[in-house]
């Protein structure tokens, strides 16, 4: 057996108690932690194969858990701007495009989102890699970066079997005939084949080497009942968790009562999804029954502040999420949209935006409830937080230490408010994941960070010249009738009664008094 001991730390325990333990030990044999408190040297001397990590200077804290990201969007940080998200899915994936990238580009691409996560304290990634090919490839590429790099990986196994048409309102009505029909024409696996591949990917990676393979439908409107029905009963059978995106635009929100006469949270109710096990990214459109559905539910959703904003989708109701007893998790989301990995800037928008669209200081997110989405939170929405998310005896030792004399922790008045407000991820010093020392010193210990960055960039830089121009090229194809959707759309009710700048229910907004001046 092997054991580490992290000596002499300020210990964030994260538990229910909040405990704090200043000049604290941590001792860590295996994979486990199985002993938290004051001077531990004496039992570490047991183990004759023992690591300690002086943290004299050092917050001890766990790992974050970056619960909702796409690092198949790698390559292409930067490149949109000012687009929303129906028509910005149309550039980053575009119909008609065949990606010429190699099995070693997806893994580049993948380590490149692995790297930044792990130096922005993420012990844990949750990613929702959109596999356009339907080929175990992309997944294998995903979860090989992720195992060299020590980086724990749960990987959706992402699924839809609706047609381009079918999964957005007003286009089989307004494209062109022959459009339409190219479009429809577009292989797409059916239901068995998706589930198929489910299976291949589970066999192959599922609790190997801190991989897990979960349920990726990627949305309600782009799934058939019959095959959300059949996600539902495998989740059932394997105790495994959905990631579902959801409502999270107002498009989404009329494309439910346009495609099936509800809300998308109703239509997944019906067809068993609304569960536990279910997480909805995003879930910004909400009606205030679709809450209720949710908390009764025990759903958990992940919050992608960076992302709303970037595709001006709208600010998640998390005050009211969180009093109905739904599981908030915090999430990057993919790289083109949120242009980072980095979780302390995610964690600094979720603490800041909560504080606009109510007078009552009251109803605003605080940090310390961000650093729960952030942890336990995000392990929840995973159904692993029983496992991961707090330093306690018995839970995988998933640990970070940050430095207590960075910029942003002088003086120390708060440590999680000072993550939030003023430290950045440089802070971060070291990374233990299952414990392993994934980074020390902010030096990563597997691989060789500077080889891999000349060689990413290299992949990249092709990326660029080769896959971009023809990827606008084939979303051009289909631009005019997106914009003319997105338009239509912007002008329907769609029954939540406020925007999603949200109001908290039973307020009213402030009186407007400009005309009174």
């Amino acid at each position: 057996m092997t054991a580490l001991l992290i000596r002499n730390g300020w210990i964030f325990v994260n538990d229910a108690a909040k405990t704090i333990i200043n000049g604290g030990d941590v001792l860590v044999v295996d994979d486990q932690i199985v002993e938290v408190g004051e001077d531990l040297s004496q039992r570490a001397a047991a183990y004759t194969d023992l690591k300690a990590i002086d943290a004299g200077n050092r917050l001890v804290l766990p790992g974050f858990v970056d619960a909702h990201m796409h690092s198949n969007e790698g390559y292409e940080m930067g490149r949109y701007d000012n687009l929303p998200l129906e028509i910005w899915l149309s550039e980053v994936y575009p119909p008609f495009h065949k990606s010429t990238l190699s099995a070693r580009d997806k893994y580049l691409r993948a380590m490149l989102v692995g790297i930044v996560s792990v130096r922005s304290g993420v012990t844990t990634l949750q990613d929702d890699v959109i596999n356009l090919g339907f080929k175990p490839d992309m997944v294998d590429a995903t979860a090989s970066a992720y195992r060299d790099l020590g980086l724990r990986g749960w990987l959706t196994a992402s699924m839809w079997d609706e047609s381009f048409c079918d999964s957005l309102p007003f286009l089989r009505d307004t494209m062109p005939a022959d459009l339409v029909a190219a479009l429809d024409a577009l292989p797409r696996p059916g239901q068995a084949e998706q589930i198929a591949l489910f299976r291949e990917l589970h066999d192959n990676w599922h609790g190997k080497d801190n991989m897990r393979i979960i349920l990726g439908p990627c949305g309600p409107q782009r799934c058939s009942r019959e095959l959300l029905e059949e996600v539902a009963e495998l989740s059932v059978e394997k105790d495994l968790p959905i990631h579902c995106h959801v409502l999270e635009t107002r498009t989404q929100a009329v494309t439910g009562q346009e495609k099936y006469s509800r809300t998308l949270v109703q239509y997944l109710k019906d067809t068993g999804c609304l569960t536990h096990r279910l997480t909805m990214n995003h879930a910004v459109w909400l009606t205030e029954a679709d809450i209720e559905m949710m908390g009764d539910a025990r759903v958990s959703t992940t919050h992608n502040p960076l992302a709303n904003l970037k595709l001006g989708s709208g600010i998640a109701p998390l005050r009211q999420l969180l009093n109905a007893g739904v599981n908030v998790a915090l999430g990057c989301d993919g790289v083109a949209s949120a242009d980072t990995a980095d979780m302390f800037a995610a964690f600094k928008a979720a603490a800041m935006i909560h504080k606009v669209g109510t007078h009552d200081y009251h109803d605003w997110v605080s940090a310390h409830e961000v650093m729960h989405m952030a942890t336990l939170g995000g392990a929840r929405s995973s159904l692993m937080d029983q496992q991961v998310g707090s330093i306690e005896v018995g839970k995988q030792a998933d640990i970070i230490l940050l430095d207590r004399k960075a910029w942003g922790f002088i003086p120390m008045h708060d440590a999680i408010q000072q993550i939030a407000f003023s430290a950045n991820s440089e802070a971060v010093q070291t990374s233990i994941i299952a414990g392993r020392v994934v980074m020390e010193d902010r030096n990563l210990t597997f691989v060789d960070e500077e080889a891999l960055r000349e060689e990413i960039a290299e992949s990249a830089e092709r990326f660029r010249r080769e896959e971009c121009p023809a990827m606008s090229r084939h979303a051009a194809t289909v631009r005019p009738w997106l914009d003319a959707m997105h338009t239509t759309a912007a002008s329907r009710d769609v029954g939540l009664g406020v925007s999603p700048l949200r109001v908290p229910p039973n307020r009213s907004r402030p009186e407007d008094t400009s005309r009174l001046n």
